[in-house]
């Protein structure tokens, strides 16, 4: 007869085994569960008496999973999930109640227009939380599949299938420029931007091999170049305004929160320049009373700012 190893499993165990799996390092879990290293040790050690099994051995990198472990992860993974979300949705949500650590990854654009006004809201409605903002990076996807990130603001996700991605708004294209701009000040023809320069902001995931603009605008037989490319919305600002360089954004930008900067009025059909930003985050939380509240906080955020502009 098989072995009963669940009857005496203590599952603050199997948390510790899980996020040991997740981070495979020890300084890192013992981060995360708020516990000493030596703390993680021990659990570690009683883990491998219970399974019978090393679960994981240390290598140059931190630590590598057992054959056993990554099958064992992938079983019990989703079945905690589900027992969370049940326990979880058993008591009636209020946003005042929240206590934790809000972890939100935001790409630079929603970042530079949002991220004050997002912070106020969410402090004031939920006093007893704490938020962090996180730049969006090639890694953004993997924390919050990890759990290490809550819920993220980006563009399109094709890649991760453990990553729920739900839509929030969609953004017109935009050129800024600054003031004094030969393009500046009246309404413009799409063929005047021919042979136009523009500082295209780098989204990790996204757009690392093109520019956006460069694309909508060769359908139209226009042709632009890229003069420079950033992950950082203030140096993309900065050579703006230095240059006749034009920035290539969206209508969440926050321009009349930059002084010396325009948006250049070109005669075009918005519907036709338009880009979806969405909110990702765990499938498993696609029922999650918390997400569902945070995801209408940032859609409020996102409109009033479009509107605004």
């Amino acid at each position: 007869m098989a072995k009963d190893r669940f009857a005496n499993l203590d599952l603050n165990l199997l948390r510790t085994f899980l996020v040991l799996s997740q981070e495979l390092n020890m300084r890192k879990a013992s981060v995360r569960l708020n516990v000493s290293q030596p703390a993680i040790s021990q659990a570690l050690q009683r883990l491998r008496h219970h399974f019978d099994d090393e679960l994981f051995v240390k290598v140059r990198s931190g630590l590598e999973p057992t054959a056993y472990a990554i099958e064992l992860s992938n079983t019990v993974t989703p079945l905690l999930d589900e027992l969370a979300a049940a326990i979880n949705g058993v008591e009636n949500f209020s946003e005042r109640e929240i206590d934790q650590k809000l972890c939100i990854s935001m790409n630079s654009i929603a970042e530079i227009a949002i991220g004050g006004s997002l912070f106020s809201s969410i402090t004031q409605k939920a006093p007893n939380a704490t938020l962090e903002f996180q730049s969006w990076t090639s890694s953004a996807m993997e924390k919050i599949l990890e759990g290490q990130t809550l819920l993220g603001v980006g563009y399109h996700n094709e890649d991760f299938k453990g990553v729920y991605s739900e839509k929030l708004v969609d953004l017109t294209g935009l050129l800024i420029a600054r003031e004094n701009h030969p393009l500046a000040g009246k309404k413009r023809q799409i063929r005047e931007l021919e042979g136009a320069s523009i500082a295209s902001l780098v989204a990790k995931g996204w757009n690392e091999n093109r520019a956006i603009a460069v694309d909508y605008l060769k359908q139209h037989n226009v042709n632009i170049s890229v003069g420079f490319r950033s992950e950082l919305m203030l140096p993309l600002i900065d050579v703006v305004r230095r240059s006749d360089m034009l920035l290539a954004v969206s209508t969440l930008f926050p321009v009349s929160q930059h002084d010396g900067l325009v948006a250049l009025d070109i005669d075009v059909a918005p519907e036709t320049i338009q880009v979806p930003l969405y909110a990702h985050y765990h499938i498993k939380n696609r029922n999650n009373p918390l997400i569902n509240w945070l995801v209408e906080t940032i859609r409020e955020e996102l409109i009033q700012q479009t509107c605004n502009n």
